[in-house]
């Protein structure tokens, strides 16, 4: 063998011998996994951490619902109700009532229905019945009035009022025609009476009237004389 030529072995080792140093150099310069690092601490003063900002959360927006449109025939009912409540609350009712028994009996019936157009006037109209006997003789007058009253100023409780009214009367009464006979007749007589009087309140609604009035009509057929006195009371439809 010449001393020139390299043998196979020997160059197998070179080759591996520099494979070697070339996978050292490199696992070097790598770090190795297992290494465990220290988390960096703050290095600033205490209490200068910037604080964490968190938005803040939306609130849902609740949507206004829209107003309720009544229907006209609906609201026309409402007022129809309100109209007629506050008609029954200025509706009064009342009048008055005479009684008289024995040989001469005589009943009187004067109901009234008002309305109170404010709280210082009113109007209404009522009826009339009168029965009278005497001696065996019967005698029926009917008919109808209207009114007004005003109260002119307070006195305590109650108050002064003027009063106007007009009565319709169908009077019956007695002609003699012989000295024991007697014929019933008849007549319709129209009687204007105005006067005053004084009405006491016995509660908010509630009164008690006491009238003094001037009969205008004086037919001899009349049957009431100057002056009228009446007394009556009045009560409201609803409390």
């Amino acid at each position: 063998m010449s001393a020139k030529t390299t043998p196979l072995y020997a160059k197998c080792l070179l080759a591996l011998c520099f494979f070697l140093c070339c996978s050292l150099s490199v696992l070097a310069q790598v770090e190795p996994d297992t290494v465990k690092r220290k988390p960096a601490l703050p290095t600033g003063p205490p209490g200068n951490e910037q604080p964490v900002y968190t938005p803040p959360k939306k609130q849902p927006q609740v949507q206004p619902k829209p107003p309720v449109q009544q229907q006209p025939e609906v609201v026309a009912q409402q007022e129809e109700i309100k109209e007629e409540e506050d008609f029954i609350d200025k509706l009064y009712f009342g009048g008055s009532l005479g009684l008289q028994f024995g040989s001469y009996t005589n009943i009187t019936l004067l109901p009234i229905i008002g309305y109170k157009i404010t709280d210082k006037l009113s109007i209404g109209t009522g009826a009339v019945y009168h029965f009278i006997s005497d001696g065996g003789i019967s005698l029926h007058n009917y008919g109808g009035r209207a009114f007004t009253q005003v109260e002119l100023f307070d006195i305590g409780d109650g108050a002064l009022l003027a009063h106007a009214e007009v009565e319709v009367l169908s009077r019956e009464y007695l002609i003699l025609t012989s000295p024991s006979t007697y014929e019933k007749h008849r007549k319709n007589l129209t009687m204007p009476m105005f006067g005053g009087g004084y009405r006491q309140r016995i509660s908010d609604k509630a009164s008690f009237d006491l009238l003094l009035l001037y009969n205008v009509n004086d037919d001899p057929v009349n049957p009431y004389s100057n002056p009228v006195i009446r007394a009556g009371i009045n009560l409201p439809f609803r409390r």
